[in-house]
């Protein structure tokens, strides 16, 4: 990782080509690492494929901070131990959306919890009143305080039917986590169907919890008493890396290869860059594509999964000013997430959102300039904008490109992309 207080220096003129490989998905990751820590007879639980970002960091402090011991090396995180604290601290817990899931973990074995409200990406309104009601029908009880949550139960929580009136994942998450070790059967209706759901109901059934249904709208989780560890679970690799690799190479009218895939887990990704005129084939874990005649405008609409990840808006706001004509970008997930749109307009976009969507104008020619990323995936849009500019390009966020991603700077470089970190 680079240093917080650094700079991004971006030279225009550059078009990507090469091949790499995906690290694992630092938000799969998140989850599986307090799933794990379900385990606390001793035994130790491996997860593999773990990226080295600051929100995996960060959720280790917090781990340890429980009681847990959390060992880390090469990509590689080993928990073990018994929970001993009930509290999360906020100025931890602020620092990253994945501090939430400490909730489902503490109250579903040791009935009490004091977790900060979860912090992360500036993106708009993030309640967790999804999560709490969710928990509420399983039969916790808790206060919400400015900056944190109070919560206690007696005894094991109870298996109950829940719908979500939102597929959050975060929330199905969490109520896959707290329900693990709970009495009886839980039935969550309108669960999220993203594939970080389904990897962590592949850890829950690794440690002994049954899950039926992960990836559909009906997750079932039967609790138990009995979870059991010894064992090793390998991290999916990370699906928005990859939508960000392939952008970024399709920004630039480039080609990759990319290995160490799983093309289903963002395929309407794909289905999109072939409407824009990107050649793109795929293999089992390998995608190639050649973004020379990307040019048609797109309607691209951001929604939950199997949908584009609203992760993947300000990437393809970045492509569609190499388009022809007007494109338009509408999310149905983070309404609020345009906040990189008035950054590319000091670029010379010309961007225009009514809404939840934005108007992009094709062919835009872009200046480098000082700007800044508010978000992780604004960040790297801004990046790819850079790429396509006249002259450098200035980028202040380096604190939240650390949070999501473990050496995409240097992947770039890789494929021949003119960065320096300063």
């Amino acid at each position: 990782m680079y240093n917080d207080n650094q700079k991004i220096y971006v030279r225009g003129g550059c078009r990507l080509e090469g091949e790499v490989s995906l690290d694992g998905s630092k938000n799969s990751a998140l989850s599986c690492m307090v799933a794990a820590c379900l385990v606390e007879n001793g035994e130790v639980v491996k997860l593999q494929n773990v990226p080295d970002v600051s929100d995996v960091r960060i959720l280790m402090e917090i781990l340890c901070g429980l009681g847990k011991t959390v060992e880390y090396e090469e990509n590689t995180l080993s928990l073990s131990g018994r929970i001993t604290n009930c509290e999360v601290p906020a100025y931890l817990a602020g620092k990253l959306r994945g501090s939430t899931y400490c909730l489902g973990l503490l109250i579903g074995t040791i009935g009490k919890a004091m977790v900060g409200l979860p912090g992360g990406d500036a993106i708009g309104e993030r309640p967790i009143d999804i999560h709490l009601q969710g928990m509420s029908m399983l039969g916790m009880r808790y206060t919400l305080h400015e900056d944190y949550v109070e919560a206690e139960c007696s005894g094991r929580l109870k298996g109950a039917e829940i719908y979500l009136r939102f597929p959050s994942v975060g929330a199905t998450c969490n109520l896959m986590i707290a329900a693990a070790k709970a009495e009886g059967r839980t039935i969550i209706d309108n669960a999220a169907k993203e594939p970080e759901i389904v990897d962590l109901a592949n850890l829950l059934c690794a440690i002994g919890v049954r899950v039926t249904g992960a990836g559909t709208d009906r997750v079932v989780v039967y609790g138990t008493s009995q979870v059991r560890g010894n064992i090793a679970h390998d991290i999916i690799s990370d699906r928005i890396e990859a939508g960000v690799l392939l952008t970024s190479v399709a920004i630039t009218g480039g080609r990759l290869t990319l290995r160490n895939s799983t093309p289903y887990h963002y395929n309407s990704l794909l289905h999109q860059l072939r409407l824009a005129g990107v050649k793109v084939d795929t293999e089992e874990n390998t995608v190639y594509i050649d973004g020379a005649n990307c040019k048609d405008a797109m309607r691209v609409t951001c929604m939950p999964f199997p949908g584009i990840a609203t992760d993947m808006q300000p990437q393809f706001a970045v492509l569609c000013l190499q388009c022809e004509g007007e494109s338009v970008i509408t999310d149905m997930v983070f309404p609020e997430r345009f906040a990189y749109v008035k950054e590319l307009n000091k670029m010379g976009a010309g961007i225009k959102r009514k809404g939840n969507s934005i108007s992009v104008i094709g062919k835009s020619g872009l200046t480098g300039t000082a700007v800044t990323g508010n978000d992780i995936r604004a960040v790297t849009a801004l990046i790819c904008a850079g790429m396509i500019a006249e002259g450098e390009t200035v980028i202040d966020g380096m604190v939240h490109l650390n949070r999501g991603y473990h050496n995409i700077i240097d992947k770039w470089r890789s494929l021949g992309a003119n960065i320096e970190i300063r």
